[in-house]
């Protein structure tokens, strides 16, 4: 007899403890706001692949041949990078996280490269300096460029689908590529 009872017992605490998993578990919203917070996270603490993925992308573009280290160029890019999570709507299986994005301006930075591209062009000792030396004045130049680059704050929803009980975004990455953020920009 003794024995039922504490079956009895033990059942239903783990009844009680599926319960508690169930009610006490994460809610979707929290879920989302985790796994955008830990994508996000990677710029804002200049993580190491945030810092490798553009330092790549930037020496593909031929930062190396102005002289400019392209992992001290990613750490510009990256610098001043804030966000905050506003919002997260579920609805059924989708589900709109909007995000605020603290970053430095992609427009202004190709305003900013056009106008170094022109002075430089203008200067009348360009014609005296070896290619080496005019690669040099350049990647000095677009540096101090990127330096002096306006920071801009902008919102973006991302919209998330539920695929086999992991929320997923749904062109994420377009969403974020709309903004004038140089971070998100389609080249980085």
């Amino acid at each position: 007899m003794m024995k039922k009872i504490v079956a009895i017992i033990a059942a239903g605490a783990l009844v009680a403890g599926a319960l508690c998993l169930i009610g006490c578990g994460q809610s979707n919203e929290q879920l989302i706001r985790e796994k955008l917070t830990e994508e996000l996270d990677t710029f804002k603490n200049q993580d190491e692949s945030a810092m490798s993925s553009i330092a790549t992308v930037m020496e593909n573009e031929g930062l190396n041949e102005m002289g400019i280290d392209s992992q001290e160029f990613a750490a510009a890019v990256l610098d001043g990078f804030d966000y905050s999570i506003d919002d997260v709507q579920v609805n059924g299986d989708t589900a709109n996280a909007t995000v605020t994005i603290i970053s430095k301006s992609s427009s202004d930075f190709t305003n900013r490269v056009n106008e170094v591209a022109q002075t430089l062009t203008a200067d009348p000792d360009l014609a005296s300096m070896t290619d080496e030396e005019k690669m040099n004045k350049l990647g000095e130049a677009v540096m101090q460029a990127f330096d002096e680059t306006e920071i801009v704050t902008e919102t973006a929803t991302i919209e998330y689908k539920l695929n086999d009980n992991m929320w997923e975004p749904v062109a994420g990455n377009n969403s974020l590529g709309s903004l004038d953020s140089i971070v998100f920009a389609k080249g980085v």
